[in-house]
């Protein structure tokens, strides 16, 4: 049974992300002390999550209708669900950096491709936030991704993003597969997303860990293998997050190095959304809550 309790632990941790909000969850009846809490995730070996409390995928989504829809912070702003959790302030923070060029934030994504073919890429549908649009509950498609530390290493960073995006239930059962990190792990690109520099990693996954079923996570749903073309093209019969194009050209890009036996530094690229949101302005009025 203390078994079971742990794994409901390490499961309501992924699931909310910290053990205050699984406190809350939960209204404090969990019978477990705060420090006996973070030893169960430690002996689970789980990477504590990163970053902000707001998530990653509410700033890329309200940045991206922004650019859609043409219109004012504040009305957009308006349309947001009640689980919105960002605030204007903090959305007009994000965009004066991108204005500047500045990134304040480090992020990880991984481009995971099964065993057979380097040339399709797994993408889930981001379903931590809200769709903005009426009556769509699924969100963007998007590679499994995330804000990072700086003080982790290479390694613990995508340890992080595997554990909360790709294979949650084998945090959850206790036998995550460790061998899928690469002992030196380099990325491929760095690709800044509004002020978050995401560093881009490129991870075969064998045969027994590329089937669809065994891909789990309570932030990423419905995982589909994409040809590297298809994201290419940007075919918007798909929705894909902001970012998911440069990340693909620049995939290929590395490819053909690599084909052509040679070794470069990591590309570095900035989204489209970044050059569209260099271009909005910014109402003195409203920089001043920056």
């Amino acid at each position: 049974m203390e078994e079971e309790f742990n794994k409901r632990l390490v499961e309501q941790y992924l699931k909310y992300g910290s053990v205050d909000e699984v406190y809350r969850a939960n209204r404090d009846n969990l019978h477990i002390s705060y420090a006996g809490f973070q030893r169960v995730l430690d002996r689970w070996g789980v990477v504590k999550a990163a970053g902000p409390n707001n998530k990653f995928s509410e700033i890329v989504g309200f940045m991206a209708h922004l650019i859609k829809d043409n219109i004012a912070i504040e009305e957009l702003y308006r349309k947001m669900p009640p689980s919105f959790q960002t605030s204007t302030a903090t959305i007009y923070r994000v965009l004066s950096y991108v204005k500047e060029g500045i990134t304040r934030r480090i992020g990880t994504a991984l481009v995971l491709t099964p065993y057979n073919s380097k040339e399709k890429i797994l993408l889930g549908h981001d379903v931590s936030t809200p769709r903005i649009e009426l009556g769509k509950p699924y969100g963007s498609l998007s590679l499994p991704m995330g804000y990072s530390s700086k003080e982790d290493d290479r390694k613990t960073k995508i340890l992080r993003v595997l554990q909360q995006e790709v294979f949650t239930r084998e945090v959850i059962d206790g036998n995550f597969p460790y061998s899928l990190i690469p002992e030196n792990p380099l990325p491929f690109m760095y690709l800044d997303i509004a002020d978050v520099r995401v560093a881009v990693f490129a991870i075969q996954l064998p045969k027994k860990f590329s089937q669809l079923k065994r891909f789990s996570s309570f932030k990423l749903k419905s995982y589909q293998y994409f040809s590297l073309d298809e994201m290419v093209r940007l075919d918007e019969k798909h929705n894909f997050r902001a970012g998911m194009k440069e990340a693909a050209v620049g995939y290929k890009k590395y490819l053909e190095l690599i084909n052509r036996n040679l070794v470069t530094n990591p590309l570095q690229m900035k989204s489209i959304l970044n050059k569209e949101l260099a271009t909005v302005t910014l109402d003195i009025e409203d920089s001043q809550l920056v």
